[in-house]
């Protein structure tokens, strides 16, 4: 079953933001987790980490 988080970083900060994209990323890498928001922000910092995703957009 997939993990499913919409808008749940919107008031993290940067460093937040990394540390609990790092958490998931090693800790979940097995199940599918689906990252809603309309920002650009959490993929800019999984790239940063050099981290991989894949990206969906819905209009």
């Amino acid at each position: 079953m997939p993990i499913i988080l919409d808008e749940t970083f919107a008031y993290f900060d940067k460093k937040r933001l990394e540390n609990v994209l790092k958490f998931l990323y090693s800790n979940y890498e097995n199940k599918q987790i689906i990252i809603l928001t309309c920002t650009e922000r959490e993929k800019e910092t999984l790239k940063d980490m050099n981290l991989s995703y894949n990206e969906v957009l819905l209009n």
